[in-house]
Parts: C-alpha cells; sequence; structure tokens
C-alpha cells in the first residue's frame, strides 16, 4: 500500500490536465495580454497620426490653393497664402499646447 501523501484519486488526468490549463493560462494573462494591449495602441496611434499628418497636408495644400486662386489679394503675392495658413497652423499649435496638462 502506498503512503498516504502519494495517493492518487481515480480522476487524475482531468485534475492534472485541469491544473496545466490553469497554469498556461496565468502565463498567457501575464506575458501575452499586456503586448497585444500595447501592440492595439502603437497600431491606433500609428493610424491616428498618419490621419493626422495627412489630413494637415491636405487642408495646408487646399487652403493655399483656395486663397491664391479664388482670393484675389493673394493672385501675386503667394507668399501671403503661407503665411495665413501658417499663421493658422501656429494659432493650432498654440491652442493646443494651452490646453495640455503639465506633468508636475
Amino acid at each position: 500500500m502506498p503512503p498516504p501523501s502519494v495517493t492518487i484519486g481515480g480522476d487524475w488526468p482531468a485534475q492534472v490536465t485541469h491544473k496545466v490549463e490553469d497554469v498556461v493560462s496565468l502565463i498567457r494573462d501575464k506575458t501575452v495580454d499586456p503586448v497585444v494591449k500595447g501592440v492595439r495602441y502603437l497600431i491606433f496611434g500609428l493610424l491616428a497620426a498618419f490621419l493626422g499628418i495627412t489630413m494637415g497636408v491636405l487642408f495646408a495644400i487646399f487652403s493655399i490653393r483656395v486663397l491664391v486662386t479664388e482670393v484675389p489679394v493673394f493672385h501675386t503675392r503667394v507668399w501671403a497664402a503661407y503665411l495665413v495658413v501658417a499663421g493658422i497652423f501656429a494659432a493650432a499649435g498654440l491652442f493646443f499646447s494651452r490646453k495640455r496638462h503639465s506633468r508636475s
């Protein structure tokens, strides 16, 4: 008769399988899930940055084209259209700079 600490129950394969499954899910929760969450944030951040930069460039091109072709003052002064669009971007940058929270 084996000692009492080595006694094996009748359903030990199911118990071992359940224990292995618990260990694997614990390891997955500690390693894979944070990596997946981080990669998800990275991908969505890159997508947002790409779309934001694209929209900014298209807005600048559109604004300059409209100012030069439709506003008579800017027909001969293309530099002034660039100055107006740069001022819009500078004002937007100052606005967002004011809205950010300091880290301290």
